[in-house]
């Protein structure tokens, strides 16, 4: 995919999806997993053993300790100063400790991973949970990997769990129903085995590419439950993965000493012996994290008061400074749109094949470095940071929420920019591909799956969904749209945002009739306006 950046734009633009495009048709909208209230009393707790499952139990760890987000300084210092109090926010928020070691074959190739999860999670559903869902994302197609976990010990009892969905559901039988309010103790092993190359013709999330491990949510993650059902269902060929709340993570990776380690968060510490080394990270109120191992060189910039930091390979540090400067100024043109940046630093990690960019909490991977052709992708990854970020959503019902606002922040960083131009250049070229498709009225609204084409969802998700923004701008008025991004980047700051919340607020800012508009572009669907 990589080698046809260049060629079209709208190839790129949709390599630059934050996760895979393809040709094949859409799948059937998956459906959600029932969340059982309590055990019906003739049901045994103890689940049997299933496929996946190691026959003998792991070493786990000591229950997890408790903690007091209002005094954590570990997760503090993954904030800026001025945003320390974010931490109180989410009391009941998820909590993970993480122990990891990382290996690789002798050709750095492939690769092993071993850890150990420990998990606080508080039930803050209004009934008792009878079964908490584990989702190992590295078991999807998207992910060059294959991964096992269990058994757990939960509040001191073992816990076999039922592997669903080809492995990439867990689901664990309680040992006694979580009360409301209630908070459970889970530890739990892992492995992971993660293959490579990954190539330009066949790009992966996930899995070592030039001799370096990309690894996003690499460990299991507590999906969220909405409307009383675990978010939990495979996700599409195309589009992203994963959903997941607001959570904090403490990471210590086990890895050979002449290899970079860099992970979402901020580094706390670093030791040596016998040529290993052990890093700890801690991350701030984030969505989910990343991980990176490998033979890359740092580069530091600055945007304000945010450190940049540049991992690339030696061969393309030419490329740094256009790196560094296309996300100084897309960080500094939507804190001033949306919101400030809280955390004290973003990463920007050269991954080679992994689609255009993919961005992660804090961390994002840009895949075209040795290309030429890089401030798209990476303005688009840093927007990212607020829709997807800080402005959640979900990503396979909604995706126009996150991906048409991160195209569209495109056009605002070159409104910026030293070359105004492009922005009018972009609109006129998106629209010029929208008018060219057979059916040009789809709707920008629908989830990742009911897109009958990959090129379908880029095309309407991303390049009609950004016309959608211009049209909206129009239609509101410039102050107006303005005060809109800040009551917006405001209201659902580490919140989820949803269609009809977004044109409500709209709505409340310009004292206006929005439905037509809505109507036209994002839920039924319409001939574009003249511009």
């Amino acid at each position: 995919m990589r080698h046809l950046l260049c060629l079209s734009l709208l190839i790129a633009v949709l390599s630059t999806a934050c996760g895979p495009v393809g040709d094949g048709p859409g799948t059937p909208a998956a459906t959600r997993t029932s969340l059982p209230r309590v055990l019906p009393p003739t049901h045994s707790p103890e689940p049997s053993p299933t496929a996946g499952a190691s026959a003998t139990p792991w070493p786990t760890l000591a229950p997890t300790p408790t903690v007091d987000p209002a005094q954590d300084s570990q997760q503090a210092a993954a904030l800026r100063g001025e945003f320390a109090a974010d931490l109180d926010l989410f009391p009941a928020a998820t909590r993970y400790w993480i122990e990891l070691s990382v290996d690789f074959d002798p050709a750095e190739s492939d690769a092993r991973l071993n850890g150990q999860a420990r998990i606080r999670y508080t039930n803050t559903e209004r009934v008792p949970l009878a079964e908490l869902v584990l989702m190992l994302w590295p078991n999807t197609e998207q992910y060059l990997a294959e991964m096992t976990a269990g058994p757990a010990l939960i509040d001191g009892t073992l816990v076999t769990p039922e592997v669903e969905a080809d492995g990439l559901r867990l689901r664990l039988r309680l040992p006694q129903p979580l009360g409301s309010g209630d908070s459970l103790d889970l530890s739990i092993p892992f492995q992971l085995r993660v293959s490579g190359p990954i190539r330009a013709g066949s790009p992966r999330r996930f899995g070592v590419t030039d001799g370096v491990l990309l690894a996003p949510t690499f460990y299991p993650l507590v999906p969220p439950i909405r409307d009383g059902e675990w978010v939990a269902e495979p996700a599409p060929p195309l589009g992203d993965t994963t959903t997941s709340d607001i959570a904090f993570y403490r990471l210590q990776v086990d890895a050979p000493g002449e290899l970079a380690v860099v992970a979402s968060g901020v580094e706390l510490e670093r030791t040596s012996a016998g040529g290993r080394q052990q890093v700890t990270f801690a991350s701030g109120p984030v969505r989910d994290l990343a991980l990176t191992v490998g033979r890359l060189e740092e580069h530091l910039g600055r945007a304000g008061q945010i450190a940049l930091r540049a991992w690339v390979l030696p061969e393309h540090a030419g490329e740094v400074r256009t790196l560094l400067n296309a996300a100084a100024l897309q960080l500094n043109t939507l804190s001033e749109l949306l919101g400030p940046y809280p955390y004290p630093e973003l990463d920007l990690v050269d991954a080679p094949g992994a689609y255009g960019g993919i961005e992660y909490p804090g961390l994002v991977f840009i895949g075209t470095l040795e290309s030429g052709w890089v401030v798209i992708p990476t303005v688009h990854e840093v927007a990212h940071q607020w829709f997807y970020g800080l402005i959640g959503s979900d990503q396979l019902a909604e995706p126009w929420l996150d991906e048409a606002a991160a195209t569209y922040a495109e056009v605002l960083y070159y409104e910026n920019s030293v070359d105004p131009g492009r922005a009018t250049w972009l609109l006129s070229d998106f629209r010029a591909r929208v008018r060219s498709h057979p059916n040009p009225e789809m709707p920008i609204g629908l989830p990742v799956a009911a897109y009958p084409t990959g090129e379908d969802y880029g095309l309407f998700v991303y390049l009609k969904g950004a016309l959608f923004f211009q049209e909206l701008r129009q239609t509101m008025g410039e102050r107006a749209f303005v005060d809109f991004l800040a009551a917006y980047g405001q209201a659902y700051r580490y919140r989820d945002a949803t269609s009809a919340g977004f044109q409500a607020l709209a709505e409340e800012t310009c004292t206006c009739d929005l439905d037509p508009l809505f109507d036209l572009w994002v839920y039924e669907g319409g001939p574009l306006p003249v511009p």
